[in-house]
């Protein structure tokens, strides 16, 4: 049996018996060009014709599904990227005062958690990383930031500790320290700090 292009385009339609289909696949995969004699020209012309029928025929089943998959990647991750980042900052500037002169007052935020002294304010904006007070406060960070004091100190806070923050005059200056801290401070300062909270 020889190749030619009646059984090509059986071949091709689907419409050759399974011997004929064998035989074509056969010749398909075989690397060598045994079936053609050197003295045997082909014309331009069926050489076209028969590649142009092969891809016609080929095409239809063959569908390229992915422009319109990188489009819609595209797509999903202009959309995740400006939902993440060019939405605006969540509002995190709150002013917390404590005006009784008996009981301090706790305070529950997204990012932590204030306890005020008595007659105490605490202005705490994490936007513009800047914190405002007077009195005394502790604060419980639930996420690490930093803030910038009245006196431009940084005050660094660590997520799950306790820090105590005071400007009070005993201490010459504001301060911030751990919780932890606190038995390393003179008795009176102690006993004065644990009766402004009496969570201590």
């Amino acid at each position: 049996m020889e190749i030619n292009q009646d059984i090509l385009k059986k071949f091709a339609s689907g419409q050759c018996s399974e011997a004929d289909k064998h035989f074509v696949e056969q010749w398909l995969n075989n690397d060598s060009w045994d079936s053609i004699s050197d003295n045997t020209q082909v014309n331009d012309k069926v050489g076209a014709a028969i590649w142009d029928n092969l891809v016609a025929d080929v095409s239809p089943n063959k569908r390229q599904y992915w422009p319109k998959i990188a489009g819609a990647a595209a797509i999903l991750l202009v959309c995740g990227f400006s939902i993440f980042y060019l939405s605006g900052p969540a509002l995190d500037n709150h002013t917390f005062t404590n005006a009784s002169i008996e009981t301090s007052k706790l305070f529950t935020e997204d990012h932590y958690d204030v306890q005020l002294s008595k007659n105490s304010t605490a202005q705490i904006d994490l936007i513009n990383k800047k914190l405002t007070f007077s009195g005394d406060f502790i604060i419980r960070p639930k996420r690490d930031f930093e803030l910038l004091d009245s006196n431009h100190n940084t005050l660094v806070f660590k997520a799950g500790r306790e820090y105590f923050v005071s400007d009070s005059p005993d201490f010459g200056k504001i301060v911030a320290f751990q919780k932890s801290d606190l038995a390393f401070l003179p008795s009176t300062m102690q006993i004065k700090i644990r009766d402004q909270f009496q969570s201590i």
